[in-house]
């Protein structure tokens, strides 16, 4: 269960109204799309469970309750330098899955099949390299599960690497077991280094990549979800706050000083891997209680205010400057 928790995305999609399933609102127009792409803005998936549940939208940075409906249904998304990937699980009674790239018309460019059910995405800020985790086996909160995390060229759709390929190094010794898994990663400003999440016996640990030498080394115990803010100083990560399920907390790592504190501005469960807004905030889905919506909320990392909701009936948000 701690291991497979932070890959949260788990079949909440079967309680969706069949009309939400079935039926899309209509698109916006692309002029609108454009005007607002044009700006600082946010990309998101829709979360309410009408018509357009699942949509992307766009909205202006600084009014994310506004903007324009894409058609692209997704079930986590990412974006970052004109490019963008959109999870996508087709169900029925075979239920498929596929990653959509698009463009920053919000036009899909290509796609690629997934082999499992759609997890966790980032691109790094250069938009040459983007990140998929998905499950093979079993889903979030469950006792049998897997993941696949694969690192893919942004502009061919090709994969680059397989996680599970790399060699783990852990106090300078090998480090290798059968229940290896890893999801969550985040890029640095150097494409070719990040940072991800490894759960093996029980543990879940933070995990510093290199794509060229397809090497990972890990760094800390403890550490779930890392995203890291985008000067490259901080780690906003979740960690189990009790034994209950989904009972995770924020909390910030500080990478010059590896000194860690609890971001205290949001004292609810967080079950999601952050995007940050800015280097002092970020942004992260909750579930509402006893219901399929989501909503994105913002939260200082510096614990200089409250945290609230950022934009209603939301989830997946990706922030473009």
């Amino acid at each position: 269960m701690l291991v497979c928790a932070c890959l949260g995305l788990s079949a909440v999609h079967g309680d969706t109204p069949r009309l939400a399933r079935e039926l899309a609102g209509p698109a916006s127009p692309a002029s609108d799309v454009a005007a607002i792409a044009a700006l600082p803005h946010l990309l998101f998936r829709h979360a309410g469970t009408d018509a357009n549940y699942n949509v992307m939208r766009i909205a202006p940075l600084d009014r994310p309750a506004s903007g324009a409906v894409g058609t692209l249904r997704c079930e986590r998304l990412a974006f970052a330098a004109g490019r963008g990937i959109c999870l996508q699980a087709d169900r029925g009674m075979f239920t498929t899955y596929k990653a959509v790239l698009f463009d920053r018309t919000l036009t899909a460019t290509g796609s690629l099949k997934l082999d499992g059910s759609p997890s966790r995405t980032k691109i790094s800020s250069d938009g040459r390299l983007g990140a998929i985790t998905v499950f093979l086996i079993g889903h979030a909160y469950t006792s049998s599960f897997s993941t696949k995390t694969s690192l893919i060229d942004m502009s061919s759709g090709g994969e680059l690497a397989d996680l599970e390929q790399f060699t783990t190094w852990r106090d300078g010794v090998r480090f290798k077991a059968n229940d290896f898994n890893f999801w969550g990663v985040t890029f640095t400003r150097d494409r070719n280094l990040f940072y991800a999440s490894l759960g093996t016996g029980g543990k879940i640990y933070l995990v510093k990549g290199d794509l060229g030498l397809r090497k990972l080394t890990v760094m800390r115990e403890g550490i779930e979800c890392p995203s890291l803010s985008p000067d490259n100083r901080l780690i906003v990560f979740k960690r189990r706050a009790a034994t209950t399920a989904g009972a995770w907390r924020l909390y910030v790592l500080d990478l010059a000083t590896m000194a860690e504190r609890p971001v205290a501005a949001e004292t609810q469960y967080i079950d999601d891997q952050v995007e940050w807004l800015d280097n002092q905030h970020v942004l992260y889905a909750i579930q509402r209680k006893n219901s399929a919506v989501s909503d994105v909320w913002v939260s200082p990392v510096d614990d200089s205010g409250p945290s609230r909701i950022f934009v209603s009936e939301a989830s997946s948000p990706s922030v473009v400057r």
